[in-house]
C-alpha cells in the first residue's frame, strides 16, 4: 500500500481523527489541572509549609485529574472493543 493510497483511507482518518481529539482532550486536563494547582498555592508564599487548605485543594485537584484521565482512557477501551 503506497504513502498516498494510507493518506486517503478513510479508516486510517477517522483513527487519527479520534486520536488527535484524544491528545486534546488530554492536553486540556493537564492545563486545567495546572491551573487548579496554581489557584491552590497562589496564596501561599511559603511552598516549604502547606496549610490543611492547601493540601485539601491541591489533593481535589489531583482526584479531578485522576477522574478526568480515567474517563478519557475508559472512553477510549470502550471504543476499541467496539471496534470504531
Amino acid at each position: 500500500m503506497s504513502l498516498a493510497s494510507l493518506a486517503n483511507d478513510p479508516e486510517l482518518q477517522k483513527f487519527v481523527a479520534e486520536k488527535e481529539l484524544e491528545n486534546q482532550l488530554t492536553a486540556q486536563v493537564h492545563h486545567l489541572t495546572n491551573v487548579c494547582f496554581d489557584k491552590c498555592l497562589e496564596s501561599n508564599g511559603n511552598l516549604s509549609e502547606l496549610s490543611s487548605r492547601h493540601t485539601t485543594c491541591l489533593q481535589n485537584c489531583v482526584d479531578r485529574f485522576l477522574d478526568c484521565t480515567t474517563l478519557i482512557t475508559n472512553r477510549t477501551i470502550q471504543r476499541i472493543q467496539q471496534g470504531r
